[in-house]
């Protein structure tokens, strides 16, 4: 398993490339939303399944698949996502 995190702005996107039993990566990521002082952060979004288990060649387009998910998720908790 390759990890990444990334801070952005109050949230943190924690990413992750999964070796597939069948070869290839999977991605994974987990969103929180960093608070202050003695609160524990709010999970905004968790999914090990992105993109219906699509396995990438290798685990940095995983990676990058499940930042860009991150990334979606926390536009989409601060209500600025548009289409």
């Amino acid at each position: 398993m390759n990890l990444q995190e990334r801070d952005i702005g109050d949230f943190r996107i924690y990413a992750g490339a999964i070796d597939g039993p069948r070869g290839g990566y999977t991605a994974a990521v987990e969103v929180h939303e960093i608070r202050g002082p003695g609160q524990a952060p709010r999970r905004v979004f968790s999914s090990d399944r992105l993109s219906g288990g699509h396995r990438f060649t290798g685990p940095e387009e995983a990676l990058k698949h499940a930042m860009g998910i991150g990334r979606q998720a926390i536009r989409l908790d601060q209500g600025t996502l548009t289409r």
